[in-house]
């Protein structure tokens, strides 16, 4: 039998806006940091594979997302001054 697992994932740049950042928090440390958007996404969905094959290896339970997901859409050139 096969379980399906979603998983929110957050992406934003970073302070320096030199680098992308992602997190996925139902995963507990689960974060990395990407030269761009698509490397973040690539490096996050990498860690959240490799959470799960952890977890899986040492017959502990896979945490449950119960993340209640918004969205937000805005232009930020709207705050540039």
């Amino acid at each position: 039998m096969h379980h399906i697992r979603t998983f929110t994932i957050t992406i934003y740049p970073s302070e320096d806006g030199r680098t992308v950042q992602a997190d996925c928090h139902a995963l507990t440390g689960c974060a990395v940091t990407g030269r761009t958007k698509a490397e973040a996404l690539e490096l996050i969905e990498d860690r959240i594979r490799a959470r799960i094959v952890q977890a899986t290896l040492e017959h502990k339970p896979i945490p449950e997302d119960r993340t209640s997901t918004k969205f937000l859409w805005m232009d930020v050139e709207d705050f540039l001054v």
